[in-house]
């Protein structure tokens, strides 16, 4: 048995998702500063991507060190307790377009391949 018809659509899913999370972060910072619980809910809800804490956090702190994002600590009257916020760089911003052109790019001709002949 190939070793693909051991893998359940989940771990598809999973495998497919790590291409494109950074895409869909920084997209989601260009909107504005978030802080962790507000983006994994935002890319939950609003881009259908299931991913934890786990997931989120070194990748937040590699595209951080690679000068992409920022964060600040910011204290609210509404929360308990200060919460770090995230927000796009410049270099970011420019790193959001260049990905997100050669992603709709590649999936617009994907799209087209895949649906040919039927």
């Amino acid at each position: 048995m190939p070793p693909a018809a051991d893998k359940t659509p989940e771990s598809r899913r999973t495998q497919m998702y790590k291409g494109v999370l950074e895409l869909a972060l920084m997209r989601l910072l260009q909107d504005g500063a978030q802080y962790g619980l507000k983006i994994l809910d935002s890319l939950h809800e609003e881009a259908g991507l299931d991913l934890s804490e786990g997931t989120l956090y070194p990748l937040l702190h590699r595209l951080e060190k690679a000068g992409l994002i920022k964060s600040e600590w910011r204290h609210e009257a509404e929360a308990s307790h200060p919460r770090k916020y995230y927000g796009l760089t410049p270099a970011g911003a420019t790193e959001l377009k260049a990905q997100g052109d050669i992603w709709l790019e590649m999936t617009e001709r994907l799209n087209a391949f895949l649906k040919r002949g039927n």
